[in-house]
C-alpha cells in the first residue's frame, strides 16, 4: 500500500495532467465585448460614460468584475472558452468622436484599462472561469496602438512611462534603405489607400499608428505585453488585424507565446470573399501558421439563410474553401461579430428567427471551432442601427430561448462526438433547398440534414448500420435500411444524427498548436490512444509528458531537417495512427528582413518568391518590391545560421517557375542581404543546433495540490501502520 501510494505521488510530481489543457476543437467560444456585457463595479465607469446606453460611442459600464459575476450564465450555454475584447489600457481622450470603449486603441500594453478593472480582477476572472471548466482567450492588438491624428496621437507607454507618440516618433524616424519606409517605433507611410503590397503591411490602418515590429524594442515590448496575459492564465489569444502584419514577424511572436504552453492563438485576417484571389491565398498561408476566423464564408451563409440562395451552391463553396486548409477543424466559424451586422438586424424575412436558428446550428456543425457572439442566444439586436457600433448593444441575459438550447445541445455533443470536433466534411446530397452532409472520424459519425423550402422526404445512400436514429435537436427520426437513409424534412428544419462507437484504432484529430520549435509542448488530441505508447515527430521519438486515451502531451525534439512539415505519429498497442502534420521551426528564431538587390541579380519581375534549405524557408515566400530597388520579405531565421535560397516567379495560384538563381545568406543580425556567393564562413550551410532544456512540468497548481494531499495521506497511513 505504502509503495503504491508513494509511486502515485511521484507520478503526479513528474507528469502534468493532460486535462489541464483545453482541446479547442471540442469546445465552443463565447465572444464578449467587455464594456457592453455587465457592470460589476460602478466606481470605474467615468469618464466618457453614458448611463442611458444611448450613445454608442461612449462607455456603458461593462467590466471584468461584471463578466466574472456572470460566469454561471455563460457556463449554462455549455461553452468552454470566452473571447474577451482587448483589456489593455486605452487612450484617456475621445478620438474621432468616440471613446475607446471597444479596447482597440491601446496606449499601454503592460496595464489593464481602468474602465475594465485591474490585473487582480483579471486573475480572479481566470480562476473563477477555470472552476467552471472555462478558459479565457484575450483579444490582443499588436498591429497598431491608437489614432495618430486625434486623441493622444499615438501615445505609447511602458507600464506608465511614456515612450513616444506619433509626432515625436516622426522626428526620430529614418528611411529604411531596403523597404523605403520611414520608421522608428512606428511606420510613417501615411494611411492605407492601396490595399495590397507594401501599403497593406507598412501603412496606417484607418489612421491608427502602425507599429514597426522589426524594431527590437517594439518586438520585445509587444511580446512582453502578451506574456503578461499568458502568465496570468489566459489559454489563448485572438490577434487583431494579422492581414496588416508581416507573417514572418507573427511566426516568431507566436513561437515565443507557444513556448509558455500549448495556447490557442487565432488571427483576424479580414477577407470577405471565398473567391480565389491573392488575398485568399494569403489567408490560407497565414492559417498554416495559426488558425484564422472564417470571415470569407460568413457572408455566403448569411445570404443563403437570411435572404435567398442555393444550398447546393453554398455546399460547393464550403467544400472548396475547407479543402484548402491543412487543419480546417482548427479554424473558427461565426455567424455574428463586433465588426459585422448581426444576422437578426440584417435579414429581412418573415421567418428570420427560424432561419437564424438554422444558420446558428450550421456554424456549430461545420468543420471548425464555433464562436457565439454575446447575446445571440437572447436574440440581441439594436433598434438604433445595424453595423458598427450598433452591433454592440448592451447585453440582454436570457438562456431559456430556442437559440440558447441549440447552442447548449450542440456544445455538449462536441465533447462526446469526435466527428464534430475532428471529422472530415462530405456532401451527400444538395439542391436549392435541401442539404445533407456527413462528417466522420473513425467510429464516430455525424449526419446533418436541413431543408429551407417546402416539406420534403429525403432518401440518401449512407454507410451506417441499419436502425432508427434520433436527431439530437428535435427528436426527429431517420430510418436506415440496407444502406439507404430516409427522413421527413419539414420547412426550415435542421437535424443532427450521430453515432459514437468505441474507437479501436489510434487516430490523431488535432495538434495544439500545429507550429512548434524544439523544447515546446504540443497537445495531441484524438481517440484510441490507450494507456501508453510512443510518439514520433519527423521519425524522432518525442518525450511524453502525459498520456490518456484521448490526449497526449509531448515535448518537441530537435530534428536535423530542412523540411517545413514533419509527420507526427502515435504508436500504441502495436498499432500506428494516421499521420498529422507539424510545422517545424529549428529554434532560436529571430524575425529577419531578407532582401536582395534587384539590380545585382538583374531581376525585374512582379511576382518573385524564395525557397530555401532551412525548415523556416522550405515553403515558398513571396517578395515585395520596394521603391529603393530591393525585393524583400520577413521570415523567422535561426541566429547564426547560414543558408541558401532559390528564386522563383509565378502567380499566387498555380505552379512557380524556377529562375535558376541561387543566393546565400547568413543570420548575424535582423537584416540579411542575399548575395550570389557565400561568405567564407557560409560555404557549408548547416542546420543550427538547439539545446533542449527540460522545463518544470507545467505551471498548473492542480497536480502539485493533489500530490501534496496524497503525500499527506501517505504519511498518515505510514504513521498509523508503524
Amino acid at each position: 500500500m505504502r509503495r503504491a501510494l508513494a509511486a502515485a505521488v511521484i507520478l503526479l510530481l513528474l507528469i502534468p495532467l493532460v486535462g489541464a489543457y483545453q482541446v479547442p476543437e471540442r469546445g465552443v467560444v463565447y465572444q464578449i465585448m467587455v464594456d457592453r456585457f455587465y457592470d460589476g463595479n460602478q466606481s470605474n465607469n467615468e469618464p466618457f460614460y453614458d448611463p442611458t446606453h444611448t450613445n454608442y460611442r461612449l462607455y456603458w459600464g461593462g467590466d471584468i468584475e461584471g463578466l466574472t459575476e456572470k460566469l454561471d450564465y455563460i457556463a449554462s450555454l455549455g461553452v468552454s472558452m470566452i473571447w474577451v475584447s482587448p483589456l489593455n489600457d486605452n487612450i484617456n481622450r475621445m478620438a474621432h468622436g468616440s471613446a475607446p470603449y471597444h479596447g482597440y486603441w491601446t496606449r499601454d500594453y503592460k496595464r489593464i484599462e481602468e474602465h475594465f478593472g485591474t490585473w487582480k480582477d483579471f486573475l480572479k476572472l481566470v480562476e473563477e472561469a477555470r472552476k467552471r471548466g472555462i478558459c479565457i482567450v484575450v483579444d490582443y492588438v499588436p498591429n497598431h496602438s491608437n489614432p495618430s491624428t486625434d486623441g493622444e496621437f499615438g501615445a505609447l507607454y511602458d507600464n506608465g512611462t511614456k515612450i513616444t507618440d506619433y509626432f515625436e516618433d516622426t522626428k526620430n524616424a529614418t528611411v529604411n534603405p531596403i523597404t523605403g519606409i520611414r520608421e522608428d517605433i512606428y511606420h510613417h507611410n501615411g494611411n492605407i489607400f492601396t490595399w495590397s503590397g507594401i501599403p497593406l503591411k507598412y501603412a496606417n490602418l484607418y489612421g491608427l499608428a502602425d507599429f514597426n515590429q522589426l524594431n527590437p524594442w517594439v518586438d520585445s515590448y509587444l511580446t512582453e505585453g502578451a506574456m503578461l496575459f499568458a502568465n496570468s492564465g489566459a489559454c489563448g489569444f485572438r490577434i487583431d488585424a494579422v492581414k496588416h502584419m508581416e507573417l514572418g514577424w507573427l511566426e516568431t511572436f507566436y513561437l515565443r507565446l507557444y513556448s509558455e504552453r500549448p495556447l490557442l492563438i487565432y488571427g483576424e485576417y479580414y477577407s470577405l470573399s471565398p473567391e480565389r484571389s491573392d488575398d485568399l491565398y494569403e489567408l490560407y498561408r497565414y492559417s498554416n501558421v495559426s488558425p484564422v476566423l472564417n470571415i470569407p464564408i460568413r457572408a455566403d451563409i448569411v445570404k443563403t439563410f437570411g435572404f435567398v440562395g442555393s444550398l447546393e451552391t453554398l455546399s460547393r463553396t464550403l467544400e472548396d474553401y475547407y479543402s484548402r486548409f491543412l487543419y480546417p477543424n482548427k479554424q473558427l466559424n461565426f455567424l455574428d461579430s463586433h465588426d459585422l451586422i448581426r444576422f437578426l438586424n440584417g435579414a429581412r424575412r418573415e421567418d428570420t428567427v427560424e432561419r437564424f436558428h438554422m444558420a446558428l446550428a450550421l456554424t456549430m456543425t461545420l468543420p471548425g471551432i464555433p464562436v457565439i457572439y454575446y447575446g445571440d442566444e437572447s436574440y440581441l439586436v439594436s433598434k438604433d442601427g445595424k453595423g458598427d457600433p450598433y452591433n454592440r448593444p448592451m447585453m440582454a441575459f436570457n438562456n431559456t430561448t430556442e437559440a440558447a438550447r441549440i447552442i447548449r445541445t450542440l456544445a455538449e455533443l462536441r465533447k462526446t462526438n469526435d466527428a464534430l470536433a475532428f471529422g472530415d466534411f462530405k456532401t451527400l446530397y444538395a439542391n436549392y433547398s435541401v442539404w445533407a452532409f456527413e462528417r466522420t472520424f473513425g467510429a464516430h459519425r455525424l449526419l446533418v440534414v436541413m431543408n429551407k423550402g417546402s416539406p420534403a422526404e429525403l432518401s440518401i445512400n449512407i454507410d451506417w448500420p441499419d436502425g432508427t436514429y434520433v436527431d439530437v435537436l428535435y427528436g426527429a427520426e431517420m430510418v436506415v435500411e440496407k444502406g439507404k437513409a430516409t427522413v421527413e424534412l419539414p420547412r426550415n428544419s435542421f437535424y443532427v444524427f450521430h453515432i459514437e462507437r468505441e474507437q479501436g484504432e489510434p487516430l490523431i484529430g488535432s495538434l495544439t498548436p500545429y507550429t512548434a520549435r524544439p523544447g515546446q509542448e504540443i497537445l495531441i488530441a484524438g481517440a484510441g490512444f490507450g494507456s501508453g505508447g510512443r510518439v514520433t515527430i519527423g521519425g524522432v521519438e518525442a518525450r511524453v509528458l502525459s498520456w490518456n486515451s484521448t490526449e497526449i502531451l509531448v515535448e518537441v525534439p530537435a530534428i536535423n531537417t530542412g523540411k517545413a512539415w514533419l509527420d507526427v505519429v502515435v504508436e500504441t498497442g502495436g498499432k500506428a495512427s494516421n499521420v498529422a502534420k507539424l510545422r517545424y521551426y529549428s529554434g532560436n528564431d529571430v524575425p529577419a528582413l531578407i532582401s536582395l538587390n534587384a539590380s545585382s541579380v538583374n531581376l525585374s519581375r512582379a511576382n518573385l518568391w524564395i525557397k530555401g534549405n532551412l525548415s523556416e524557408l522550405a515553403e515558398p515566400r513571396p517578395l515585395l518590391r520596394s521603391s529603393t530597388g530591393y525585393y524583400f520579405t520577413v521570415a523567422p531565421l535561426p541566429k547564426g545560421a547560414a543558408f541558401s535560397v532559390e528564386l522563383y516567379e509565378g502567380p499566387y495560384w498555380g505552379e512557380l517557375r524556377p529562375l535558376g538563381v541561387k543566393l546565400y545568406g547568413f543570420v548575424n543580425s535582423t537584416v540579411v542581404v542575399l548575395r550570389e556567393e557565400p561568405h567564407a564562413t557560409e560555404t557549408a550551410p548547416t542546420m543550427p543546433t538547439t539545446t533542449i532544456i527540460h522545463r518544470p512540468v507545467g505551471k498548473n497548481p492542480l497536480p502539485y495540490l493533489l500530490a501534496a494531499l496524497l503525500l499527506g495521506a501517505a504519511l498518515i497511513i505510514w504513521k498509523k501502520r508503524g
